[in-house]
């Protein structure tokens, strides 16, 4: 075997190299198509390939006959297919005729889309054959665990750009009328299955469509309408005189397998050009191989919003849900973030916010709940983001703190004293942020004069029950005491003051809360009606009770001077 071609080829390559590279990557091709393929006269590329036969690179055969004018189909020998790739994929063996004819015609439509696609806005940018344009993806997950591997098998794959500059792509399958329509439909089904899983996901722009080339417009309208009723199908190309309606039907366009047919396999160039591609849908013309690659560019390009939005709704849905736990349950996030952070993240959850209240302070909720999410979801958490989120929710809990005392300073600065403002001054002083509920009634709280009317409304001396005219307070206490002032001697009268009679019954008969000092009879055991506090002090101590005033400046001392560490 002589070695001057190879080693000449190893060291510089060239013309002859360009040649072995074309049949590495479409298995066979015809001298004319050699010629086409590296714009070079045809003499020259069959003396530069006798040259590479005889240094026992390639080898040609002429399927169907060996003598006559019929072509030589080229193909690699395996000292060839080292040469450009390392490796020796040819395994030396004559092909069969049917083989030969086939991979011919597939280069024969890769030349048609490369010569013929710019005239048709149809610019080639990839084309990939056998091994190197299969797909393979996992198959969705049985019951019993794990998953399958699924491999389509496609002539060829196409990638294009259209003159907009948008990139499409297909699948090419030849049909030489060597198989029947039950083999064809069993090629379909994987298509479907490839579609169905959405293998094309990240690949490609879209669900390629297939496009089958075959021998006669019959045998193309036969597998087209095969192909419509194996799918279940009425319209090929969704788009095509229907609205698309919403986010679903744009994404399941996107994905969706179209199929197409067209009977000049003999002729690609055709195929590029003119209308000879019939669809699925009985009722529609032929179209261009142009159309059908835009219609798929234009689903495209109408499903990337669509699949934005889908994304955006997936990830609310899952911050939603994670919020949604943590606001039944917080407990988890104290030891994590501190007592602080967790109040300010139970009130950002509370339901009931009106933004036009004073009280609601201006902390970004959104964004803030959104890093809670993220980081919450984040698994695991690092040592350095979790005590990051505790210091910042720390610092919007005092911010938000801070704004609701100031709030409260200026309802307490217009003279008033109403009881339902010592219960925020009392939560506040707990370092807890007023609720929602609880602040939005601060500014229609009932004024000390209607609370304490509230308590006597329901208050009905004892054996005074069901009179048509109920007996106040002050009248049951003037009769109890008169009465009792009747009962003493003249002695005793002269030397007891009727006042300190009464005073001696409301002490008996009446109790103060020990935080708005309000007075409650002493039968009363509920909650204060003014604050809702629990504890009551003996009635001659309600002078004892802190002001509001009071409680107010020492909130906002603290507010102001001293930042609440967690």
């Amino acid at each position: 075997m002589p070695s001057g071609t190879t080693d000449r080829l190893r060291a510089s390559g060239g013309p002859s190299e360009h040649l072995l590279l074309l049949l590495n990557d479409h298995r066979v091709m015809t001298t004319d198509q050699l010629a086409r393929a590296t714009a070079t006269p045809a003499r020259t590329v069959l003396y530069r390939l006798e040259q590479l036969r005889t240094a026992g690179l390639v080898d040609y055969d002429r399927p169907g006959r060996q003598r006559g004018s019929a072509p030589h189909h080229w193909r690699l020998r395996p000292a060839g297919a080292r040469l450009v790739t390392g490796t020796s994929p040819a395994d030396g063996r004559r092909p069969s005729a049917l083989f030969s004819a086939h991979a011919a015609t597939i280069t024969e439509v890769w030349l048609a889309v490369r010569e013929h696609g710019p005239a048709a806005g149809l610019t080639l940018t990839g084309w990939a054959t056998d091994r190197a344009g299969w797909q393979e993806w996992d198959g969705p997950t049985s019951r019993w665990g794990g998953t399958s591997v699924k491999r389509l098998t496609p002539d060829a794959v196409y990638e294009a750009v259209l003159a907009d500059g948008r990139a499409v792509a297909a699948f090419i399958e030849v049909d030489l009328a060597s198989m029947t329509q039950t083999q064809l439909r069993a090629k379909l089904d994987r298509y479907r299955a490839y579609a169905r899983d959405e293998a094309w996901r990240g690949r490609f722009p879209h669900c390629p469509p297939l496009l089958l080339l075959t021998t006669t417009a019959h045998r193309a309208v036969t597998f087209t309408r095969n192909a419509a009723r194996h799918l279940g199908e009425t319209s090929s190309a969704p788009t095509y005189g229907r609205r698309l309606v919403d986010d679903f039907d744009l994404i399941a366009a996107h994905g969706r397998l179209v199929v197409a047919a067209a009977g000049c396999v003999r002729d690609p160039a055709r195929a590029v050009t003119e209308h000879a591609w019939t669809l699925t849908d009985p009722e529609a013309p032929e179209v261009t191989l142009t159309a059908i690659c835009t219609e798929r560019a234009t689903t495209a390009a109408a499903a990337g919003p669509a699949y934005q939005r889908q994304e955006a709704e997936a990830e609310r849905l899952q911050r939603d849900e994670v919020l949604r736990r943590i606001r039944v349950n917080p407990r988890p996030l104290l030891p994590l973030l501190g007592p602080a952070a967790v109040d300010l993240v139970s009130y950002l959850l509370d339901t009931r916010h009106d933004p036009a209240d004073a009280f609601t302070p201006r902390l970004d909720a959104d964004a803030t709940l959104d890093t809670l999410a993220q980081w919450w979801r984040r698994t695991p958490r690092s040592g350095v983001d979790t005590p990051a989120l505790g210091a910042t929710l720390t610092r919007l809990h005092h911010q938000g703190w801070s704004h609701q005392v100031r709030q409260l300073a200026r309802l307490a600065a217009t003279g008033e004293d109403r009881p339902a403002w010592y219960a925020a001054a009392a939560h506040l002083a707990r370092r807890s942020l007023l609720t929602p509920a609880e602040h939005h009634r601060l500014h229609d709280a009932r004024s000390r004069d209607a609370a304490q009317a509230q308590v006597w409304s329901y208050w009905q001396p004892p054996g005074h029950r069901d009179e048509a005219t109920p007996v106040t307070y002050p009248q049951w206490r003037d009769q109890q005491v008169t009465a009792e002032w009747t009962h003493l001697s003249w002695w005793q009268r002269q030397r007891t003051d009727p006042t300190a009679l009464a005073a001696a019954f409301d002490t008996e008969h009446l109790t103060a809360c020990a935080r708005c000092a309000l007075t409650i009879p002493a039968t009363d055991t509920g909650d204060c009606p003014g604050c809702h506090h629990t504890q009551r002090l003996p009635h001659e101590q309600r002078h004892t009770v802190t002001p509001l005033t009071d409680l107010v400046a020492a909130l906002l001392a603290d507010a102001t001077g001293h930042p609440y560490q967690a």
